[in-house]
């Protein structure tokens, strides 16, 4: 054992040590310290040869850290965060599933050394590849920890420098025991490494870009919540006003100061459906509350002049009581407590415009976006609003809050204020895409499978031959069952002898065609054509639908429709966006192109065509009845001697 392998696995052992020092990550040493504590004197007992010893640590090594992986890879439909969470609400600690999760890479490079390990450190089984791979976590581990942290993490990217560390000088003491095999057979082995080298990279590389892009959907997402709060703020803000201006007017056309009653019985009903409103008042030209609905909660309020009670709100009570128009507060601390927005409506005389008072409307902020946030799914996340120095609404979880947040300014009032939504992390973990994971694993271990492939090809290159022989006889068969297959398939939607679309084909493509109004359906029938097949044979009667078929469904397919054959000497054509004008023009060229194909009966004269049209117009589509009409059509066509187009009167 080289003594430099040797130097490198001890000095690992301080430096995992000053790992258990706190730092920004305490929960993550709880997890990986066990973890580099059993790698660590695995690894020990490997470099003695004690193989029985190593294995019995290194494989439960793998497998916890194999559980991390598979942490961050199982869908949340599987297993959820909340499940997770509540495993481990069961232990002592009060751990928290996004503290406690360390880094996927962490996770890889622990696995990655207790496998070269397991391994033997074989070229074989891969190891330089293993040592690769290990060398790109652990670069991007130190990376991660001497950068800034993105904008929008979403989980755990920083392991303790401890760990990393550590992580190094056993990937180095590793490293070092291979290279006397390295030197020997780096000719055979740079190939392979280049190609999984090559992959690992793209595959690390692709998993960070789709983690940024989640990282920013998810912000996104948060963002969209934060809107739609906002709207529904800024809604539910427009209505309440709306509907005290119709309040306002009734006293308007009123003409005098409402009595108790009067006010009572129409206040209520604004009261009940606004229930965030704190009460309706009414003011006298002085300032002073002279009605207020509810009474309870409220009645200490009849009698205050509002001029002297609340100074800082005089200029919003002034618009109304002498200039006539609204006026509003912005945040303020109500006279019976709580805090809200006041807004001040001036009421006057419709008939000569005296001003007799307002109507002040209470709004509670606290009711108000808790009524607006019981319909929505805000509960793992924080909802505030908040002034310049002030906090004046919180709704959701109070701790374990992401280190961002969406906010947004709101009107409210006569203030702009701060509409703030920061997610919970477990509520991040949650919404997480587990694809960058997966191509990230997938990657690794395309490039490892892939290195230990091509290593194993320069030894194994004649089964590799008869492998690769093996493998093109069975594709050659599976297409050339494809093929088979393909033809099955189109014979079963065509008609052999004119290759045209039969009948199934037929029915499914108007059905298919059913909202391409109007949609044209035409039966087209060979007029005598039995005595053809009578007196010439059946194979001249085919050799005449063959050519028929291919005069006939030119036109229709150039309008865009399709001709199929119905059956014997029937043959239908149905085209969408087609009127009963163009249908006509359409249906006549196919009867022209028929008599003039040079095609004779028995009696020497042209071949003929007669078509019955129908025509729907107008949703739903009826098929049956559309055929029906056609078919009255083409009877009709028959009965007035043939070779001739008929239009159906009815609509189907």
């Amino acid at each position: 054992m080289p003594l430099a392998s040797r130097f490198a696995l001890y000095l690992a052992l301080p430096a995992l040590l000053l790992g258990t020092w706190p730092d920004m990550s305490p929960d993550q040493r709880w997890v990986l310290m066990p973890l580099m504590g059993l790698l660590w004197f695995g690894q020990l007992a490997s470099q003695h040869q004690w193989i029985r010893a190593s294995r019995w640590l290194l494989i439960p090594t793998g497998l916890l850290a194999l559980t991390i992986v598979a942490n961050f890879l199982i869908a949340e439909n599987w297993i959820t965060v909340a499940a997770w969470q509540h495993w481990l609400d069961t232990l002592p600690g009060g751990w928290l599933l996004y503290h406690l999760r360390p880094p996927i890479l962490s996770a890889c490079m622990i696995f990655g050394l207790a496998l070269n390990l397991l391994l033997l450190s074989r070229l074989g089984l891969g190891s330089p590849m293993l040592l690769l791979l290990i060398l790109f976590s652990g670069a991007w581990l130190s990376y991660r920890a001497l950068a800034p942290l993105p904008v929008h993490v979403t989980s755990t990217v920083v392991a303790p420098s401890g760990v990393i560390v550590a992580l190094w000088l056993l990937w180095l003491s590793q490293l070092l025991d291979l290279l006397p095999i390295l030197r020997r057979y780096w000719r055979r082995i740079l190939p392979p490494l280049t190609v999984g080298a090559t992959i690992a990279l793209l595959a690390m590389i692709s998993w960070q870009e789709q983690r940024r892009a989640d990282d920013d959907h998810l912000y996104r997402l948060i963002a969209n919540d934060g809107d739609r709060i906002a709207s529904l703020l800024a809604s539910e803000t427009d209505a309440h006003l709306k509907a005290m201006r119709r309040f306002t007017s009734f006293w308007d056309m009123l003409g005098h100061v409402p009595t108790r009653s009067e006010w009572e019985q129409q206040a209520k009903r604004y009261h009940d459906d606004f229930s965030y409103f704190r009460n309706i008042a009414f003011i006298d030209f002085s300032g002073t509350v002279i009605r207020v609905y509810p009474r309870r909660g409220n009645q200490a309020l009849v009698g205050i002049n509002l001029f002297d009670a609340q100074p800082d709100n005089r200029a919003a009570l002034e618009r109304p009581l002498v200039w006539g128009i609204e006026g509003k507060t912005g945040i303020v601390d109500f006279l019976q407590g709580g805090r809200g927005v006041i807004s001040y409506l001036p009421v006057r005389n419709s008939v000569n415009g005296t001003l007799l008072g307002a109507v002040g409307m209470v709004v509670s902020i606290d009711t108000l976006l808790n009524s607006l946030l019981l319909h929505t799914d805000n509960h793992a996340q924080a909802v505030t609003l908040s002034g310049v120095d002030q906090l004046y609404f919180h709704y959701g979880p109070v701790g374990d809050l992401a280190n961002w947040r969406y906010a947004q300014q709101v009107p409210l009032g006569a203030d702009r204020l701060t509409l703030s939504v920061q997610p919970s992390l477990n509520r991040l973990l949650e919404l997480r895409s587990r694809l960058p994971e997966v191509t990230l694993i997938f990657g690794i271990l395309l490039a490892y499978l892939l290195h230990t492939v091509l290593y194993i090809y320069r030894r194994l290159a004649h089964q590799h031959r008869l492998a690769k022989a093996a493998n093109d006889s069975l594709r050659q068969e599976m297409d050339k069952r494809e093929r088979l297959q393909q033809e099955m398939e189109w014979m079963a939607r065509h008609d052999e002898l004119t290759q045209l679309p039969n009948r199934r084909q037929l029915l499914r493509w108007i059905d298919e065609q059913s909202e391409h109004l109007p949609l044209t359906l035409m039966i087209c029938d060979l007029d005598h054509f039995k005595s053809v097949n009578d007196h010439f044979g059946h194979l001249e009667g085919d050799r005449y639908l063959k050519s028929l078929a291919q005069r006939c469904r030119a036109p229709v397919e150039k309008a865009g429709g399709l001709f199929g054959r119905y059956g014997g000497e029937e043959f239908v054509a149905c085209l969408p966006h087609c009127d009963r004008a163009r249908a006509a023009l359409i249906a006549d060229e196919l009867r022209l192109a028929v008599y003039h194909s040079d095609l004779v009966l028995p009696n020497g004269r042209p071949v003929t065509l007669s078509i019955g049209i129908s025509v729907c117009e107008n949703a739903p589509v009826n098929r049956d009845q559309m055929f029906q009409l056609a078919d009255e059509s083409l009877y009709r066509a028959k009965q007035r001697g043939r070779n001739r187009v008929e239009l159906a009167t009815g609509t189907p």
